[in-house]
């Protein structure tokens, strides 16, 4: 009889809270093919006046109710860095304030790969910006072409690197199952994201919302979204993948403002896709510790924080457990932080 014991994959990460600013479509260059920013944020339209005014007098009055734990803010939706410089320093600038008086513990932006200036990180980066997330979506150039980001692979590479260099975190966003997407390409983009290691990834499968260039192909027959299985499929060994490279996937799926899954007319949408995909990676990596292990598994015994994620939403993955010798009859939970299997 023997024992193995071994963590989680997911890397380990502090959380905060976000204090998001929605500024939909500012600043953008154009309208990508499937965008639907107000729709999904419930973000009304408003001038850089206002939100600059609203971030000024809200922080504050939100500190100021009782003692509350700093947050993080985070400025969606729009090309932050294609924002009038001048604005995106004031905006960087006051939040770089509350930094200050103990309100905020990091400022980021997102923002695309075409919009990047070295000079202009340096400057907002000491003014106050921590990280930069940018809106990748794809690193293949059909893709890239058919959804009209109009900048090249070697755009998004370089501006990548560009961050890095300019001292500041980098996040970035994929988009998989976009119009032109083949088979392999998803996993490809994964195998560039680890070699160019971020420090954090969102992964937001595509829909078709109304509204969107997107609707009008698929209304026509041009395109066809991925199934909520296809995605299952594709994002499970995806995100076990990041996670075994250290790399902190922070979203999976678009957040949905009330009202938003009215507009959505197709694409893999669930309420619990995150959990999905993240219990499925869990299984695929069990599974494959016990593949190095020798001997037959007598008990296994998980952390309880993954009770919930373990046998996959509504227990939909008992079956594949039970195809590797786990079964509730002998698995159990602990206080543990560490997974420990036992073999006869």
């Amino acid at each position: 009889m023997h024992t193995t014991i071994f963590k989680h994959p997911e890397p380990e990460h502090s959380k905060t809270r976000i204090w998001p600013v929605f500024m939909p479509f500012m600043g953008c260059p154009t309208k990508c093919i499937y965008c639907s920013q107000d729709r999904q944020t419930g973000a009304g339209t408003k001038t850089l006046s206002e939100i600059y005014q609203a971030i000024e007098q809200d922080i504050p009055a939100f500190f100021a109710e009782r003692k509350r734990t700093p947050l993080e803010l985070a400025f969606f939706g729009g090309t932050f860095t294609a924002l009038p410089f001048e604005w995106q320093q004031r905006f960087v600038k006051l939040a770089g304030d509350f930094k200050k008086k103990g309100y905020l513990t990091k400022v980021r932006c997102s923002t695309r790969p075409d919009c990047i200036k070295a000079q202009h990180l340096a400057q907002l980066r000491e003014d106050g910006l921590d990280m930069i997330e940018l809106g990748i979506q794809s690193f293949s150039a059909k893709v890239l072409r058919r959804s009209a980001r109009n900048y090249s692979p070697e755009t998004a590479i370089k501006a990548c690197r560009v961050v890095r260099e300019s001292g500041m975190s980098l996040g970035t966003q994929l988009l998989p199952g976009l119009p032109g997407t083949e088979r392999g390409d998803f996993q490809r983009d994964i195998s560039q994201t680890i070699k160019l290691q971020p420090d954090a990834v969102r992964i937001y499968p595509c829909l078709t919302v109304k509204g969107t260039g997107l609707e009008k192909l698929y209304r026509a027959g041009k395109y066809t979204p991925w199934s909520l299985l296809r995605t299952e499929e594709e994002l499970s060994p995806a995100l076990l993948r990041l996670w075994m490279h250290k790399i902190h996937v922070i979203r999976i799926g678009v957040a949905h403002e009330d009202g938003f899954e009215k507009s959505i007319l197709a694409g893999p949408v669930h309420p619990a896709l995150g959990q999905k995909i993240r219990s499925k990676a869990l299984y695929l990596y069990l599974r494959s510790r016990l593949a190095l292990s020798e001997g037959e598994i007598d008990r296994i015994i998980v952390p309880q924080k993954y009770s919930g994620e373990l046998w996959g939403h509504k227990a939909s993955l008992k079956p594949l457990y039970h195809r590797i010798n786990i079964t509730p009859l002998n698995t159990s939970f602990s206080a543990s932080l560490n997974f420990k299997i036992i073999f006869k």
